[in-house]
């Protein structure tokens, strides 16, 4: 039995931060911790999940667990943790003649440590309440209490591997119920040793948490990005695109720079191929608004930050007329129009098939509409405003930018750096980053990125189901009044936008067929929502 304990809710600096979450729900490289803790256990062996009583599974994220054989277990809130896993096993009331893995719902240690009863343990520099090993036999496992040396003990790190769990219910229940006595009283019965291990990623604390994450992806994306403690390098064999970037932290106004994480340059004999920033232990947008549970009036004070950067974006234009600018034709029917040639040639599939969309709205009406006619409606629906050509990030998406709780100060990353042509500026149309905003907020890209959607493609029809709640329909009414009081762009505006945005992403997902036509399919989704505004 492979037993992940979460009933108990994240500690209060990361609630501040995610809203009450278990810690299996908390997002890591745009999943949630849970979806790679299932993967840790043995094959064949049975899945558990421990969450609180009052907490709400959301229909896709029960969805996941249940397809992927996660069996979830409701305790009552505010169970000790001896408690809380003793009346785990009992109500699971199988699997106690086998080995039981128990694996903390704040830990990660991708392997595991091979061996029977055994704790995993690992030495730390921070100084929270760990468990820690003595050598005393009567007190093996104690509190740290905040006297913790590092250089002294080893912590247990949260897995612990047991040949008898039916004794290990005895020990803790004669421990009244306390889980680093009961472990005590394990080891003299039956035996359990320490095994130390190296890759621990500990996400229950708000220092341990960035710093895990940030391992995390190091580990995964080491050929782009150089993490330390002070800087992140960013590289990669797109060296335009790298340098472009570069370029525009290196001539972003000063006024501007509160905005972004301090620029530091580009390393000696890499001047095309990578620069630094100073790291940030930042959540990005993204993962707040797919993952966290915070109210609309923080979304409030986010949106507000966001459209604060453009309007101060707004402010600076370009000295020379002459100077390379990103035009907003270009930025969506041209480029819309020369990707969908890319998407056809990789899927073989007509402009000019007519798909059957089936609305979301009360009347549930029928859209007959081929991927020409959202490319013909949309672009009749585009801003026709002149616009003033200023400063504009490029890719102004949920992904690029990141929130600071403390100071409510965001800090944008990933700027685009070109034009449409390749060559390097940071000018062009501010309503080009209202759209990729807006495709975040309004179109549930990140919903999509991250596997939370359901999608359906064939000769005659296409649909999409999305996670869409009352929430976030209040936050997008929200942004859509904030965005057409500030920038003079209407819903409709907003959405014809979108509607060229995620048709002229199609071929860059090549990769994932199904993400592909979902993507399509939120096209016609929001088209009809485009729509529907007009009316």
């Amino acid at each position: 039995m492979f037993l992940i304990m979460s009933a108990a809710y994240i500690t209060q600096e990361l609630r501040s931060e995610f809203g009450a979450l278990p810690p299996s729900f908390l997002p890591l490289g745009n999943r949630r911790l849970f979806q790679y803790q299932a993967r840790l256990a043995p094959e064949n062996s049975e899945i558990f999940l421990t969450l609180p009583e009052s907490f709400e599974l959301s229909d896709f994220d029960q969805e996941w667990l249940a397809e992927n054989n996660v069996n979830i277990i409701k305790l009552p809130d505010g169970l000790s943790l001896g408690a809380s896993l003793v009346t785990a096993l009992n109500l699971v009331e199988q699997g106690l003649e086998t080995p039981l893995h128990v694996l903390f719902g704040d830990t990660l240690i991708d392997p595991l440590p091979h061996g029977d009863d055994l704790i995993a343990v690992a030495h730390v520099e921070d100084n929270y309440d760990w468990a820690i090993v003595t050598g005393n036999d009567e007190q093996w496992l104690v509190s740290s209490q905040d006297t913790l040396s590092g250089s002294e003990h080893s912590v247990v790190t949260g897995y612990f591997k047991f040949s008898n769990p039916r004794q290990l219910i005895r020990c803790i229940t004669k421990s009244s119920w306390q889980f680093l006595e009961g472990l005590g009283q394990y080891r003299k019965s039956v035996g359990l040793s320490t095994v130390k291990v190296s890759n621990w990623m500990d996400f229950g604390h708000a220092n341990t948490y960035f710093r895990s994450k940030s391992a995390y992806t190091t580990q995964r994306v080491f050929n782009e990005l150089k993490i330390t403690p002070d800087w992140i390098e960013k590289s990669g064999t797109h060296n335009a695109k790298i340098a472009a970037e570069a370029n525009w932290f290196e001539n972003l106004p000063p006024m501007l720079r509160r905005f972004t994480p301090q620029y530091l340059g580009r390393p000696e004999g890499l001047s095309d191929s990578a620069y630094r920033l100073e790291y940030l232990h930042h959540t990005p947008l993204n993962e707040l608004y797919v993952f966290a549970d915070i109210p609309p009036l923080l979304w409030k004070k986010i949106l507000k930050e966001c459209l604060s950067f453009l309007n101060a974006c707004t402010t600076h234009t370009p000295v020379d007329s002459k100077q390379s600018t990103a035009d907003l034709t270009a930025l969506f029917t041209g480029k819309t129009t020369a990707r969908l040639q890319d998407f056809t040639i990789q899927r073989g599939i007509d402009l000019k098939t007519v798909y059957r969309y089936q609305s979301k709205g009360r009347d549930k009406r029928v859209l007959e509409l081929s991927i020409e006619d959202l490319v013909h409606g949309s672009h009749a629906r585009l801003p026709r405003r002149k616009a003033t050509n200023s400063l504009i990030h490029g890719d102004f998406c949920f992904s690029n930018v990141l929130y600071e709780f403390r100071t409510n100060r965001i800090k944008v990353i990933d700027p685009r750096g070109l034009t449409p042509n390749g060559e390097q500026s940071i000018y062009g149309d501010i309503r080009y980053d209202l759209a990729k905003l807006s495709h975040s907020v309004l179109g549930m890209y990140d919903w999509i990125i991250a596997g939370y959607h359901k999608a359906h493609l064939n000769d005659q029809e296409i649909s999409i189901t999305l996670p869409e709640t009352p929430k976030h329909h209040d936050i997008q009414q929200l942004f859509m009044e904030m965005v057409e009081s500030q920038f003079s762009v209407t819903p409709t505006e907003l959405y014809a936008m979108q509607v060229q945005l995620f048709l002229s992403m199609l071929p860059l997902h090549s990769d994932d067929q199904y993400r592909q036509e979902a993507l399509l399919a939120n096209a016609f989704r929001l088209y009809d929502i485009m729509e529907r505004h007009q009316q």
